[in-house]
């Protein structure tokens, strides 16, 4: 997408509540976190909920925003858009059923989507500044809530207490929507900085691959563990290319988590593919 495309989603400093853009995506973020954990309970009832809820011709199997809505439509398309899968997600909170939390997933999965692209990537693309500091209080906050809420919700310890029982905790816990892991069997293989660079400039590369994360003892150890490739995003910041990244990470108990290019690159750097 072009940068004269961009410059139309783009609104003033004194317009960006920082706050409540937070507020908004962590919620996203929460329910199909929620909605992923329960449905994973049983998923055999789940894939027959997705495949049903797909052979709707209605229905895409897609969260990209060029697919569930469409590419440079006027700003009040998109928030029609969120306004009326929002009130659907509301309709089905809370879920009274598997079916529901399967609709309420796809629905939010793709609002997420839709929602980080235009009314964060793209409108504060001119405030760098104040999109770090949405990215950093939504990722805070769901973080906390991963440590807080969401033991409560899946019975197993928070993920720091997950770490300290035991060096290897089960395999992700992948997303119900998502598609199957490709299985790396054999040695695990370490990544190359050229490789590294290669994955970052090509981020469709990571997608259906398994990573272990292994960082040296004085490193943050808050993602060891596996992590693998949910989605990414691509985006112009001044010309040029941007991606936002979001992992499923073992160590948050198979939530998936947007991360940043340099984030990303550390993962790499001490990881092996599996």
């Amino acid at each position: 997408m072009s940068y004269a495309i961009v410059a139309q989603y783009k609104i003033p400093r004194s317009q960006v509540d920082v706050e409540a853009l937070a507020q908004a995506m962590f919620r996203y973020l929460r329910l199909a976190a929620e909605d992923s954990e329960i449905l994973s309970r049983d998923p055999t009832a789940r894939d027959a909920l997705i495949a049903e809820l797909y052979a709707n011709p209605e229905v895409k199997p897609t969260f990209m925003p060029s697919d569930v809505i469409g590419d440079n439509l006027p700003l009040a398309k998109y928030d029609e858009y969120l306004e009326q899968v929002d009130a659907a997600i509301e309709r089905y909170t809370p879920p009274r059923s598997l079916r529901d939390r399967v609709l309420r997933y796809h629905l939010v999965a793709a609002a997420s989507n839709v929602f980080r692209q235009y009314k964060i990537f793209y409108a504060l693309n001119d405030h760098w500044d104040l999109e770090y500091k949405v990215s950093n209080r939504y990722q805070k906050l769901f973080k906390d809530w991963m440590h807080t809420e969401f033991p409560l919700i899946s019975g197993r310890p928070a993920p720091q207490a997950v770490q300290e029982r035991t060096p290897r905790t089960p395999r992700i816990q992948r997303t119900p929507l998502s598609p199957p892991s490709t299985q790396h069997h054999g040695r695990e293989k370490a990544i190359s900085d050229d490789e590294i660079a290669e994955y970052l400039n090509n981020p469709h590369t990571l997608l259906q691959k398994e990573f272990q994360h292994s960082p040296p003892p004085h490193f943050e150890q808050d993602y060891k563990g596996l992590w693998s490739l949910e989605s990414y995003t691509t985006r112009m910041r001044e010309g040029q290319v941007d991606h936002e990244f979001v992992v499923a990470l073992e160590a948050l108990n198979g939530a998936a988590v947007p991360m940043e290019r340099d984030e990303v690159e550390l993962l790499l750097k001490y990881s092996s593919l599996m």
